[in-house]
């Protein structure tokens, strides 16, 4: 069963439909999609998987496993169709066919160990009888803070950032440097504040002194390359601005409209591609979330079950923007 591949096409399927599926949940403002009985943040692929499923329409963001549902004494709907994510497990070799049979998907042996991809099936809140109604998501972190803690953050790991009117907002490599306009070059403080996260984080985190998945040299505007990490720069800014309840700014909506179709290509070339845009935009996030603990060690508590806006802290500097 070639589960990379489907889940590739359904998430091609989905962009080709609309604006890229992973907004819905940026957009909806009800934080990442968890699961409701671990009150676990679900990672990488499967962030994206639950975004472009039909029952996240329902803007609930908590999935439980049938089994799991029953366990909390509530009901899956009869006739609810589930959605499928993934999880890696590692196996005996002598277990992989056994594996491979029944639906899962080797993806690497070494010696006696085998790593599988499986397949399991959750279901939206909304599928499920007896769940109470989603809570109201509440935290006494602004979005401002949350932003401009993650940026003290990076600044500790010797990343500039600098303001002028008429930049136009970017990362440099060569001299690790964030350029953006000023707040009020933007339509909005959250458009200022969507597009810095984009550049310092998105783009920041992906250097060799960071998180090394960018060499210092440019890719060439339109390659491949360039695409890939424009993509994981896209789903870092979607995955962060749903934690933090910060929405996405015109700006950024339309300077990665032209990115759209470099990002279909790369994706059908090769259906590795975007488990690894996921998988790299969740360990900016996590080293995202980490920079910002340490630079303030006090951490806020969220109502909602969000691991991440739970590690945010509350800043009390001063503003960015001014």
């Amino acid at each position: 069963m070639d589960i990379r591949q489907q889940i590739t096409d359904e998430i091609v399927a989905a962009m080709e439909a609309g604006p890229p599926p992973w907004r819905k949940s940026w957009e909806s403002g009800g934080g990442l999609n968890f699961n409701a009985s671990s009150g676990q943040a679900y990672k990488g692929i499967n962030q994206l998987i639950l975004a472009i499923s039909p029952a996240a329409a329902s803007g609930d963001v908590r999935w439980l496993t049938y089994k799991q549902a029953e366990g909390m004494g509530v009901q899956v709907r009869k006739g609810e169709k589930g959605t499928r994510i993934v999880k890696m497990v590692e196996v005996n070799r002598g277990q992989a066919t056994k594996e491979a049979n029944t639906g899962g998907e080797v993806l690497a042996e070494d010696g006696s160990k085998a790593l599988v991809m499986k397949a399991y099936t959750v279901f939206n809140a909304s599928q499920i009888d007896g769940m109470a109604p989603m809570p109201v998501r509440e935290c006494n972190v602004s979005c401002a803070d949350a932003v401009e803690q993650i940026i003290f953050g990076l600044q500790n790991t010797g990343l500039k950032v600098n303001f002028g009117q008429g930049f136009q907002p970017c990362y440099i490599p060569r001299t690790d440097e964030v350029r953006c306009p000023p707040a009020s070059e933007f339509d909005s403080l959250e458009d200022f504040h969507a597009t810095l996260l984009h550049e310092s984080a998105g783009h920041g985190s992906q250097a060799m002194k960071r998180l090394a998945m960018m060499s210092s040299d440019v890719p060439r505007f339109g390659s491949a390359e360039y695409a890939r990490l424009e993509l994981v720069a896209e789903l870092v800014s979607a995955q962060l601005g749903a934690q933090l309840g910060l929405p996405m700014g015109p700006s950024l909506i339309a300077s990665h409209a032209g990115y759209l179709a470099s990002w279909l290509q790369v994706l059908k070339d090769d259906k590795n591609e975007i488990f690894k845009a996921a998988a790299n935009a969740q360990k900016i996030c996590d080293y995202v979330s980490k920079l910002a603990v340490e630079a303030q060690p006090l951490v806020v508590k969220d109502a909602v079950a969000d691991p991440v806006a739970e590690s945010i802290v509350l800043a009390r500097t001063a503003r960015l923007c001014m």
